[in-house]
């Protein structure tokens, strides 16, 4: 694998990371059609930054960061080809997440943490923080960790 190239996304990147993030859900088995029809609906907010992860020129994980409040960032997005996943991608990202939050003043960052992806997240020194109900209106778990 050649080495990936990370950089800051540009607004020519969102059609293509609106498609990363519907490979990457629809990975995990839930219904194609609802996980399309989401993802197509997935807006680019101004303040949230966000980096791209590039393998031969072709993006292949992305990341997005809401900067802190009170001390809080949030990891707000963070999504790996299928294909990429396992080859270290995901953890760059968020180590630099982290370290970007911890840059803008953040003590903490949190994410909602997708089910399948717990041990990743405890991996890279997560903790499970509390319940809360997703935007699809499902119960899920919102991790955190100190900076």
């Amino acid at each position: 694998m050649t080495e990936p190239r990370v950089r800051p996304a540009t607004e020519a990147d969102h059609e293509r990371l609106r498609e990363l993030t519907f490979e990457s859900k629809a990975h995990w088995g839930y219904d194609r059609d609802f996980v399309r029809s989401w993802a197509e609906g997935l807006t680019f907010e101004s303040k949230q930054e966000r980096w791209v992860a590039e393998l031969d020129g072709e993006i292949v994980a992305w990341a997005g960061l809401v900067p802190p409040a009170n001390g809080v960032a949030v990891l707000d997005d963070l999504w790996v080809d299928p294909s990429s996943m396992g080859c270290g991608l995901g953890s760059r990202l968020f180590r630099l997440a982290a370290d970007r939050a911890r840059e803008l003043g953040a003590k903490r960052l949190e994410w909602g943490a997708e089910r399948h992806a717990l041990g990743f997240y405890q991996k890279m020194g997560g903790n499970f923080l509390r319940t809360h109900v997703t935007e699809w209106g499902r119960e899920g778990q919102w991790w955190g960790m100190e900076l």
